[in-house]
């Protein structure tokens, strides 16, 4: 298999007609690349999941931490905890190891693959920025990845993320005793949430100037 590092910006192929066989068949396992981290990533599969459940839940949020800017597909109110979740729509095999930098994504039909972020270290940034945002250790944060999708997971990372069909799960269950401070702390993310629109184009800007 031949290792290629993801596309930072959305390319084109050279023709409107790949001009031969080889080329159909690279942006053929391109676009199956790309659908995995461009678009809505599956997110509206996990809005109208968490409505379905009747979970409170907040989506799209942008907050503030020490590296600049950080934007969270969904935040949910589970009743004993804040649930962090990243959100992923890949297809293919997906492979690496639950603390490496970059996970792979191959697809059968092709020996090309590409390197992909890891998700559990993105939404590892997320969890801590929503500890800070909260700032009380009376709060359990819970950071998990969704994945949507057809990607087939190996063994390594098979149980670091947690397919769709499992999302009740993780944030629904038995409520705490005591849910004053879960009031309070889910108060300050629906103000952050209120306040995300105003944080969009900065947030895009930061992101530019990453991949540049």
């Amino acid at each position: 298999m031949r290792l290629t590092r993801g596309p930072r910006r959305a390319s084109k192929p050279p023709s409107d007609r790949p001009r031969t066989a080889e080329e159909a068949r690279i942006w053929s396992t391109f676009r199956a690349f790309k659908a995995g981290i461009t678009g809505e990533k599956g997110e509206g599969l996990v809005v109208a999941a968490l409505a379905d459940l009747g979970v409170p839940a907040l989506h799209d949020v942008i907050l503030r931490d020490s590296r600049g800017l950080t934007q969270i597909d969904h935040i949910a109110r589970a009743p004993d905890a804040i649930v962090v979740l990243e959100t992923k729509h890949y297809g293919g095999i997906v492979g690496g190891e639950v603390d490496s930098r970059e996970w792979t994504q191959c697809f059968e039909s092709s020996p090309e693959g590409f390197s992909l972020p890891n998700p559990l270290r993105q939404n590892y940034r997320h969890r801590v920025a929503v500890e800070a945002l909260i700032a009380t250790g009376a709060v359990l944060v819970r950071a998990e990845v969704v994945v949507t999708g057809k990607a087939r997971f190996e063994e390594e990372i098979q149980g670091s993320v947690v397919p769709l069909a499992n999302l009740a799960s993780i944030v629904t269950g038995t409520p705490a005793a005591s849910q004053c401070w879960l009031d309070a702390a889910w108060h300050k993310l629906q103000l952050a949430a209120e306040a995300s629109p105003a944080l969009r184009e900065a947030h895009l800007g930061e992101v530019s100037e990453r991949r540049s």
